[in-house]
């Protein structure tokens, strides 16, 4: 049986694929400080699944800006571009399905100045080879 690639790698290919402003603004790191400008985090939650032929992930991904109208902006855009085709391939993996579990909204973050909105994703992808 082959193993999965990273989930990760192929979603950070997804999502600049999907939602290009992300370029250069995305990753793992949560240590977004105020006047960044826009920033795009995921990470996996868990929860997902596999068996011998797919694999299922479950992701969140928030968008972080300075003005909760940028955060949920980037956020509706984000989700716009994910959901539609609700399938992708990118050169890791082929996602057969790409759904919505919680719709975007406002999370808590530390500093009041920061606006952090996010939704939860699942991902599901057959196994490579």
């Amino acid at each position: 049986m082959t193993p999965f690639p990273m989930i990760e790698l192929a979603l950070k290919e997804l999502i600049v694929d999907r939602y290009p402003a992300a370029e250069n603004k995305l990753g793992g790191d949560l240590s977004y400080e105020r006047g960044q400008g826009l920033y795009v985090w995921y990470g996996l939650v868990p929860g997902g699944s596999s068996s011998q032929t797919e694999g299922e992930w479950i992701v969140d991904i928030d968008t972080f800006a300075d003005s909760y109208g940028a955060a949920m902006q980037a956020s509706l855009a984000l989700e716009a571009g994910l959901l539609s085709p609700s399938y992708a391939r990118t050169s890791l993996l082929r996602i057969d399905s790409i759904t919505q579990n919680e719709s975007p909204s406002e999370r808590p973050w530390d500093d009041e100045a920061v606006f952090r909105v996010g939704a939860t994703y699942v991902f599901t992808a057959r196994r490579p080879g």
